[in-house]
């Protein structure tokens, strides 16, 4: 990083804390509160700088006794203090996003916490579905052994997924953009109807209706992928680049009609999406999970789904520790 770089992203870190300040002082009105989502909005740069300062404030939150305890005069002598000189320009910032953090803890944790939203955790265990539907009129199915938050604020609409598969259907608010943390991605969108999977290696999108925004949640690395209907965007985690593709979409919802419909999938990825339906976990061998397989696999019966896998690939099954093992 050179030195033109830090520069920028100190200068983002300072508009970053003087808007948290802005948006928390008594004055702050709704005008302020979508000045800053336009600033937010114009780039991800600036979106990771304000997310930057908002865990220094979580941080405070959690130790604001100790900051207190900290702040408090040990006494009624009076110290006089030294004239202030240049100090270096992290601690400059890291002093005022402290400053932006107290301000938020005295100041106005309703108004803060009613911009952003309340943040919403579902959860599934494996063989379960859920479905989800949001105040804004979103619908979510969560697939089972999955995990996401929400958060439907002013301006902006947030997921962060962790490992897991859903599909949304999401209701169109053009002045309220639904935003997916998912892996190393970021998927954006108005109105639209896709389907997520978020993998240990990586991240699926699939389109069925609308228009969806994928980019590198770092802000780093090409343009956004702007994915239509029937298109796929495959991702593998930390990798430069995404692959696009056109797809059936269908395929990519079959899940949720209780259905895995596979076009030349790994067999390691086709067990990941077993044992996101079955209790019981399915393991299988290095050797056997990067073969391919096409094909329609029944999800009503876990039995019946590894004996099919096992015929095609000619794998044999064992059983040990509550696993199925297949190699």
């Amino acid at each position: 990083m050179n030195g033109q770089d830090r520069e920028t992203k100190e200068a983002l870190r300072d508009e970053a804390v003087a808007w948290l300040l802005r948006v928390q002082s008594d004055a702050a009105t709704a005008e302020d509160w979508m000045a800053l989502t336009d600033w937010l909005e114009g780039s991800e740069a600036r979106l990771a700088a304000f997310e930057d300062a908002e865990l220094i404030m979580a941080d405070v939150d959690l130790r604001k006794a100790e900051i207190a305890a900290g702040l408090a005069p040990e006494g009624p002598n009076v110290i006089a203090f030294p004239r202030r000189s240049a100090r270096p320009a992290r601690r400059v910032w890291i002093g005022g996003a402290i400053a932006a953090s107290l301000a938020v803890l005295v100041g106005g944790p309703a108004l803060w916490q009613s911009a952003r939203g309340e943040q919403v955790t579902y959860e599934t265990k494996p063989g379960e579905m859920r479905r989800i539907d949001l105040a804004d009129g979103t619908r979510i199915t969560l697939d089972g052994g999955s995990r996401l938050s929400v958060r439907l604020g002013w301006r902006t609409r947030r997921v962060e997924m962790g490992l897991a598969q859903a599909s949304f259907d999401v209701a169109k608010d053009p002045s309220r953009p639904f935003v997916i943390g998912v892996g190393d991605q970021r998927v954006r969108v108005v109105g639209t109807e896709f389907n997520i999977r978020h993998d240990v290696g990586g991240v699926r999108v699939t389109v069925r209706r609308g228009v969806v925004e994928v980019a590198q949640r770092d802000g780093r690395g090409g343009p956004p992928s702007r994915l239509t209907v029937g298109q796929e965007l495959r991702h593998d985690q930390g990798a430069a680049r995404s692959e696009v593709r056109r797809v059936e979409p269908d395929g990519a919802f079959a899940w949720t009609q209780g259905q895995l419909i596979a076009d030349n999938e790994t067999l390691g990825d086709i067990v990941a999406d077993l044992n996101r339906r079955f209790a019981t976990p399915v393991r299988i061998s290095p050797g056997a999970a990067t073969r391919r397989f096409s094909g329609v696999i029944a999800l009503d019966d876990q039995e019946t789904a590894v004996r099919a896998i096992a015929a095609y690939a000619g794998l044999s099954i064992d059983r040990a520790n509550g696993e199925i093992i297949l190699r």
